[in-house]
């Protein structure tokens, strides 16, 4: 989760100095430290051996600068080498005076300027109350604010007030009032340094880089750090801290930086000049970095250091993180993941935390909370559980709220809500069509926001301005239907933006636009900055900017006729009668040397997967006679569905991928836990359709399985498919397949197999030894007597031990054994 960078002390230098027992001793210690997660990830066995030198870079490999300055000082002064920690804070402190001189601000200057009208407390809780629902909730915050205001009458303190209240409001409102919500703000808070007692500041500002995919919660995390500040939470106690939101910047013009920071804080203005020369007591919150839009290269291109000098929005934030403009102030950002391309040439050792949302308990109890019946809560979690694209996306509370609305609707209509979830596309579209009464007539607002949806997409941008939207015609009061249904959300900060729920609403509706039939003006989707659907499913396009991916998904499968008749019937939209015909111009499938990458051909499963529409499968899929497949459990589904369409598949080659589990796992644990995962109820019954396919194609001759991890039962579904009277194969290639035993079971598979003439059998490249082949030859053997097509047995490149040569030996001379060639 965390990302270390180099030292700014020798450790190296300081373990070597220690004997072997305090070696040791520093090993125990290091661990009473808490650190989440960081040091179990390490094996325990690697620190025991390590000397010094080693363990100063297993260390700084696996944990935060920032952790390991303050935990190597505590350490040292529990094993009580003070001359050592002490060492520890000399080499920091000359760090960090090096780091201020080369950044070394330019002079304060004092602002001149008719003092502005201060902020009345009064008129902001006014304005506060005239927007506010009226929900306890909120008039409860208001009358905490007004009280507040009577205590803490100063300009500093009422600074603080309207940021509590305003921001107090936030948090209560959904999601943040959410439990599970909550948690995860609790558990990413304890990583940063201003916000977690236990980690003692150091000689220099923080800066903290949250970061990680869409509607995980990083922008949730910035605000609660602000609340937090207004209630006195933090470690760190900052004078003043500062919010700035980039959706809301986006578009703002030139300024300087004192405007920029301060455009909403007028009653400060006269204090400019004492605030920011105590840079060290004030935190800067930036959130949503990658949605200011800024050309790549914008944030890094002439850094100022001039705090009154007129300049774009980019370059006044790239100065900031540059620690050019006021070096010595803590930050905390938050950006998208693919943005850290453009932030990590502007900061010198960031601390970056990938926030990863809910994890698989917090949207169980989620689940919980929101059905309230257990069983439903139950029934419901395991229908997201068993669509593996789905449930990833529901590490989104925003997606996690849909998807537990969408089905207890249908659990309490008496629907069976099982189908609605095979497809991501198929829950979007019941969520949706379900928030509105049949024939809406919102066909034209539907069709802007498409529009919108689209360029915004294309651009990596997920704000809607409301002069884009006024340009097209449409009023707050269109929109009002799509935001009172949770399909839209209007910005608390800035009542001129709006956005899409969650990222992958922006994805389904920017598919919409490639799906719905075209006005006049919208054939040119160049017009709209849009690429055309030809682009839309390039690898390149989608390697440039990954949202696309999903919408290409999500473009499949409204492909589907029912689909497009319910969205029709719902909103009165005219779908697109040649949707299907464009998606196969687009050589989605091709020749066997098209594909330029395996994950090429898994996107075309996944896509006719979301389709659900055979007749497109079939066209699809018809052409192939060869097949590679690399499958894990997410593959598995799709490719059951698309396979049995291959009418005229020659050659499968198959390659099961063990699932990737902790570090900290052993082999033997991690066997056992990969079978339980594809043991999983909802997979056997895909994994069974997919092996089908030997006793359904007879032109199936030639299979390859290598580098695979089979369970129990896939193998034993596997070798019965194999074993069956219409299977047909006649080459047989087995490479590098776990756990030992399948080499026998496969083997025992083929002895009465009445096609097969080729087999070939190879350990792995690791190890040469057939291991089954050694332990267990006599299966083989019988395997060879009993077969009565087999004439070519290869085991070239493979290690027979003086037992196993024996046994081969013996198997040759058996009268029944009818093998012509080995090789």
């Amino acid at each position: 989760m965390v990302s270390s960078v180099p030292l700014d002390f020798n450790l190296q230098a300081l373990l070597e100095q220690l004997s072997q027992d305090e070696l040791s001793q520093f090993k125990s210690l290091i661990r009473t430290i808490t650190l989440g997660n960081e040091l179990q990830k390490i094996p325990q066995t690697e620190v025991d051996e390590a000397d010094g030198k080693q363990l100063a870079e297993i260390l700084s490999s696996h944990c935060p600068s920032y952790w390991m300055e303050t935990a190597t000082i505590q350490v040292f002064e529990k094993m009580y080498r003070v001359d050592l920690s002490e060492r520890v804070k000399d080499e920091l402190r000359e760090a960090a005076l090096r780091s201020f001189n080369k950044n070394k601000p330019l002079p304060l200057e004092t602002i001149r300027k008719e003092e502005p009208a201060p902020v009345d407390l009064d008129e902001m809780l006014v304005r506060f109350e005239a927007e506010a629902q009226e929900t306890e909730e909120e008039v409860s915050s208001l009358r905490e604010a007004e009280a507040l205001k009577k205590e803490m009458p100063g300009k500093e303190d009422r600074h603080r007030t309207i940021l509590k209240m305003k921001f107090r409001q936030m948090w209560e409102a959904w999601p943040g009032a959410s439990k599970e919500v909550q948690a995860v703000a609790q558990r990413y808070t304890t990583l940063i340094p201003f916000s977690n007692p236990r980690i003692i500041p150091g000689p220099f500002p923080h800066t903290v880089v949250l970061h990680g995919p869409a509607g995980l919660g990083k922008t949730t995390l910035a605000k609660k750090l602000i609340l937090d500040w207004t209630e006195d939470n933090l470690s760190h106690k900052f004078k003043y801290a500062f919010y700035l939101g980039c959706k809301r910047l986006s578009r703002l013009g030139l300024c300087s930086f004192a405007e920029l920071v301060f455009r909403d804080w007028p009653e400060l203005q006269e204090d400019v000049p004492n605030i920011l020369s105590e840079a060290q007591k004030i935190l800067f919150v930036v959130d949503g970095l990658d949605e200011l839009g800024a050309p790549p290269g914008a944030l890094i291109h002439d850094i100022c250091g001039d705090w009154l000098k007129p300049k774009p929005v980019p370059v006044l934030l790239g100065s900031l993180l540059k620690r050019k403009m006021l070096p010595k102030a803590a930050l905390l950002v938050t950006t998208r993941s693919w943005a850290l391309r453009d932030l990590r040439p502007l900061m010198e050792q960031p601390i970056y935390i990938r926030v990863e949302g809910f994890l698989e308990e917090d949207r169980r109890a989620y689940f919980l909370r929101h059905f309230g019946e257990e069983d439903q809560a139950t029934r419901a979690f395991e229908l997201m559980r068993s669509n593996a694209a789905l449930f990833q996306l529901g590490s989104a509370p925003a997606v996690c709220w849909m998807v537990c609305t969408s089905l207890k609707l249908q659990m309490e209509n008496g629907e069976d809500p099982a189908t609605t979830c095979h497809t991501r596309t198929g829950l979007f579209l019941h969520f949706l069509c379900s928030r509105f009464p049949k024939d809406s007539r919102l066909g034209g607002t539907l069709r802007v926001l498409s529009i919108l949806a689209a360029q915004g997409l294309w651009a990596q941008m997920s704000v809607l301005h409301r002069e884009d939207l006024e340009s097209f015609g449409v009023q707050e009061s269109d929109l009002r239907p799509f935001l009172d249904r949770g399909i839209l959300r209007q910005d608390r900060d800035s009542k001129d933006c709006y956005s899409f729920l969650h990222l992958s609403f922006q994805q389904f509706f920017t598919a919409l636009f490639y799906a719905l039939e075209k006005e006049e003006e919208d054939r040119d989707g160049h017009a709209w900055d849009v690429g055309d659907v030809q682009k839309l499913l390039s690898g390149e396009e989608r390697l440039q900017n990954p949202d696309l991916i999903q919408a290409g998904h999500f473009l499949f499968g409204l492909a589907n006729e029912k689909r497009a008749a319910e969205l029709e019937t719902t909103f009165g939209c005219v779908m697109s009668r040649e949707i299907k015909q464009e998606l196969l111009r687009c050589d989605i499938i091709c020749d066997e040397d098209r594909y330029s990458t395996l994950t090429d051909l898994k996107e075309v499963l996944h896509c006719l997967y979301e389709s659900q529409e055979e007749e497109l499968v079939k066209a699809v899929m018809a052409p192939l006679k060869e097949i590679s497949l690399h499958l894990s459990a997410t593959d598995i589904v799709p490719s059951s569905f698309c396979l049995k369409h291959c009418r005229n598949l020659e050659k499968m080659s198959l390659q099961v991928i063990k699932a990737k589990l902790p570090e900290n796992v052993t082999a033997s644990e991690s066997d056992a836990e990969v079978e339980r995962s594809q043991d999983d109820q909802h997979m056997v019954p895909f994994w069974t359709d997919l092996c089908s396919i030997f006793g359904s194609n007879k032109d199936l001759m030639i299979l390859e399985i290598n580098n695979s991890f089979l369970s129990a039962s896939l193998l034993w579904i596997l070798c019965e498919q194999i074993a069956s009277d219409t299977c047909h194969l006649q080459r047989v290639v087995i490479k590098n397949v776990s756990p030992a035993d399948a080499y026998r079971n496969l083997c025992l598979a083929l002895q009465g197999h009445k096609t097969v003439t080729h087999l070939r059998l190879r350990g792995s490249a690791q190890n040469d030894t057939l291991p089954a082949l050694c332990e267990q030859w006599a299966d083989l053997s019988l395997a060879l007597e009993v077969n009565r097509s087999l004439t070519c047995v290869n085991l070239s490149n493979n290690e027979l031990l003086g037992e196993g040569a024996r046994l081969l030996y013996t198997t040759l001379k058996h009268p029944k054994c009818l093998l012509q060639r080995l090789s």
